[in-house]
Order: C-alpha cells, then structure tokens, then sequence
C-alpha cells in the first residue's frame, strides 16, 4: 500500500485482492488508478495500475473473442477445493493424475496426448478436493484458441502443481501463467515425493475435523473447513440452529491441551482435531 492511500484507494485495493473475476479485478483497477496518489513517490504504483490494468482488458478482449467470453472448458468446482496440474508437454501430469486419483488419463511416450482438461477425483483421508490436468502448456500461451480458458481454471483453483524436467521449462511455465495475479503464491512443484498427497493437503489452506455424539466413536468422513476456522464455523455447516443451540463442545486432538477439553464456540480449529458438540 503506498504512503497517504486515501481510504477509497484502500477499499479498491481490498476488492481487487478479492476479485475473482477478470471483469471485477478490471473494475477495481480503474478505482485504483483514480484514486491513487499522483506524487513522485507513487510513480511506480501507477506504472503497475497501468500494466496490469492493460493485462486485464487484454483477457476481457481474449475472452470475448472467444465465444464472447463462454468457456466452452467451463468446469463445477466441486469437492473442498480445486488443484491444476501444469507444465510442458511429457513432463508426467497424466501419470501423476493417475497415481493420486487412479483416474486412466491417456499416456503414451509422444507429445500433448491430453487435449482437454481431464478432471478426477482425489481423496485425502476422507476429504475430497477436484484434481485437474491441464493440456500441456505451449510458448505463448494465453494467445492459444483455449489459452485463456485454460488459464481460467486455473485463476479459479486453489493450488497449482507445475511439473517441469528442469529449472528452465519450470521458470517458462510460470512465466506463462503471470496472467493470474499472484499465481506463486499457490504454486507448488511436484518432484517425485511419495508423499505428495501430504504436501498437497499442507499447502491447502484446510483444516479436516472430525465430529462426534457423546458416547460414540468419530463419524466419518471428516468436515473440511479453513484454516482459522472456529467450532462457530463448524457447528453452523453441520446445522443451521446448531449455533444458537449451542452449549458447550468438548475436543480431542492438537488443538486440544488434554483429551475432551472443554471449548466454546469461538475455539479455533486444528487439523484432525474431534469435536464433541453439546446442545441446550
């Protein structure tokens, strides 16, 4: 945020950070640029205002140009959350895709044998989050027929697994991909690790939680909720008038100092953790 931001500069910003669609980040973009400061010291925040305004009227004119802005790849979110998988050609997405959801993606040993998004399931102790694979990612990519589709779903997903056989093809991919705002940030790199599917969840930001009846064993499957979420938050997805019925919970787990510790509605949430709820 620059020095002196005017507080209508400030709430443009948050609505930009927040926008999900190219339309609304435009939108927020041109509030900032007019109510951003016009002293020298601001000169490079108005240059990226600038840039990354003409980036977005750049994916509108994509977008419309391209059945006037109807995906024909547009994909349901379903499951707690959406990962994409991407990278170059032959760099093992379909296997990978293979290995986490047992879905039967085609591979063979010749190039862009995935010509559109292949979508599975994956399932992590209970939780399901949608996985994703992408066609291969090509040198200017966003200027591709479906580019912008393509990367749609990726500005809409919550992880991004970039697969690479070297660090060159790795920095291509991401430059690729510099039409999502932000994109790094939920960038993970998958490397051979038999524990991927660990990662993957450490890098969501999720939280599983078990709930339980007095007297009973932990139901399953478990709650997926974000991170920093409260026993507020999951007595309200297990039942609208939970909240308001509330009494008391009890927990088990990390978030927990000793098993069936007492908690009230404003107790945040640990991964894994058990919580007992107790209405009135």
């Amino acid at each position: 945020m620059p020095v002196n931001a005017s507080l209508e500069y400030q709430l443009a910003e948050q609505k930009y950070r927040e926008a999900e669609t190219p339309a609304d980040k435009l939108k927020a973009l041109q509030v900032m640029y007019a109510k951003a400061p016009k002293h020298k010291s601001a000169e490079q925040l108005v240059k990226w205002i600038k840039e990354t305004t003409k980036k977005y009227k750049d994916i509108l004119a994509k977008e419309k140009q391209n059945k006037k802005g109807k995906s024909k790849y547009s994909i349901k979110k379903e499951g707690a959350a959406t990962v994409v998988i991407v990278g170059y050609t032959n760099t093992g997405k379909s296997t990978l895709l293979n290995e986490l959801t047992n879905a039967k993606p085609l591979i063979a040993d010749y190039e862009f044998t995935t010509v559109r998004p292949e979508i599975a399931t994956f399932d992590y102790k209970g939780v399901k989050i949608q996985l994703i694979e992408l066609p291969a990612i090509v040198d200017d990519y966003f200027d591709t027929v479906d580019g912008p589709s393509f990367l749609g779903i990726v500005r809409l997903s919550e992880l991004v697994i970039v697969m690479s056989r070297n660090e060159t093809e790795r920095r291509k991919t991401l430059k690729e991909l510099e039409y999502i705002d932000d994109v790094q940030h939920k960038v993970i790199y998958y490397n051979g690790e038999k524990n991927f599917a660990d990662i993957i969840w450490r890098n969501l930001s999720l939280v599983k939680v078990f709930t339980k009846m007095p007297g009973k064993p932990k139901a399953y499957p478990p709650v997926s909720l974000k991170k920093g979420s409260t026993v507020k938050d999951l007595a309200r997805y297990v039942h609208k008038d939970f909240v308001k019925k509330f009494k008391f919970g009890r927990v088990w787990g990390r978030g927990a100092k000793h098993g069936g510790t007492k908690i009230s509605l404003n107790h945040k949430l640990k991964d894994d953790d058990v919580v007992e709820l107790h209405m009135k």
